[in-house]
């Protein structure tokens, strides 16, 4: 485990422990991306968690980085055990900007996403497919039909985001800012 991953290690998943800290760090040295997306790969469940939750951080004010990794991000979304690691990962793949290439995976992966064991993956999944809808108009249809075959989801808290994020895509309300988390 390098350095940068060993500042994640402790505790228990009910705390980010220091993963804003080497969030921080990295946007002010770049270089060190590749140390944190080793942490995606860490037998510890505690340190892929606060690695994914450093990822989400650092895509908040910078996208663009993230978008040179999102092979690995998608990996973990899809494949991780660990639900804090894949309804983090939901919520990266609602902020960088995509090539027109990258944008039917990104898609693909949230609506998979969407069905989920995990609430919160789905709900972050709607999340990211709701902002990501505002962006590419030729996509939202079929973000509301894939958005709506939750509408009777055994969570409340489903269904509410589901009719929330379909008013959004309907143009009749903004995004709640709650929902974007950048600075």
């Amino acid at each position: 485990m390098n350095y940068l991953l060993s500042r994640l290690t402790g505790g228990d998943l009910r705390s980010d422990g220091k993963a804003d800290e080497v969030a921080e760090t990295i946007v002010k040295d770049t270089t060190l991306l590749p140390l944190l997306l080793e942490g995606l790969h860490e037998p510890s469940h505690i340190v892929r968690a606060r690695s994914a939750h450093a990822l989400e951080k650092i895509s908040r004010t910078c996208p663009e980085l993230i978008t040179g990794a999102i092979g690995q991000v998608i990996e973990s979304a899809l494949h991780d055990d660990i639900p804090m690691v894949r309804w983090h990962m939901a919520m990266i793949l609602g902020y960088p900007s995509y090539t027109n290439d990258q944008c039917d995976t990104i898609f693909s992966v949230l609506y998979t996403l969407l069905q989920d064991e995990s609430v919160l993956v789905r709900s972050w999944a709607i999340v990211s497919l709701c902002i990501l809808g505002t962006t590419f108009e030729r996509e939202k249809g079929r973000i509301v039909v894939k958005i709506m075959s939750l509408q009777d989801d055994e969570s409340k808290a489903i269904q509410s985001k589901v009719q929330k994020a379909l008013t959004i895509l309907h143009n009749r309300e903004k995004i709640p800012p709650g929902w974007i988390k950048k600075k």
